[in-house]
């Protein structure tokens, strides 16, 4: 996993608005929750919000360790979502949207429909700011991988036609020196 106190790559500080603003929506369909009296899914949808303000509240921009955290406990709690919507949707009298129904099940039934979309969407931006974050790390960490690393860049530059870098790493020396034992 990556450090604690490793700063945030690029991508994750442009994703950042974008997760911001998931886990804004997830705290509206929260409170969305609590209104259509769905009490423990809106618990479980509190624990993950706050679970995602930890993520952005450092000071760092964003701390990849609970991004990992957070993407799990969403996926969980979509997969729980998607199987209530199925539930829902199988076991009404209504459809999921009807003009004949009472206001409250349209609410409810929007509500129950995009819990889980966000929650799989928080998931996979999640899952990409924390394998950015790995890749990141390995590059830095190791120098010889860095090499296949930039390597596999260039090669998709060229394929793109954009002009290929320099190597960043040049210069770095691992260290040679000689270890000693207290």
């Amino acid at each position: 996993a990556p450090g604690p106190l490793a700063p945030p790559t690029r991508f994750a500080l442009k994703a950042r608005p974008i997760f911001i603003a998931l886990l804004v929506l997830q705290a509206l369909l929260m409170v969305g929750r609590f209104i259509i009296l769905d009490i423990w899914g809106a618990v479980l949808t509190l624990v993950v919000v706050m679970m995602g303000m930890i993520v952005v509240g450092t000071g760092a921009g964003m701390d990849t360790t609970y991004c990992l955290y957070y993407g799990l406990m969403c996926l969980v709690n979509g997969v729980f979502d998607v199987i209530l919507c199925v539930e829902r949707w199988m076991h009404v009298k209504y459809p999921l949207f009807a003009r004949n129904a009472p206001v409250m099940f349209n609410v409810a039934s929007f509500v129950f429909l995009l819990c889980p979309v966000v929650e799989i969407a928080s998931t996979v931006l999640s899952a990409y700011i924390y394998m950015d974050a790995q890749e990141s790390e390995a590059r830095l960490m190791l120098p010889h991988y860095a090499a296949a690393f930039s390597a596999r860049e260039e090669a998709e530059a060229v394929a793109a036609g954009r002009p290929a870098r320099g190597r960043p790493d040049q210069g770095f020396r691992p260290f040679e020196g000689r270890c000693h034992h207290l």
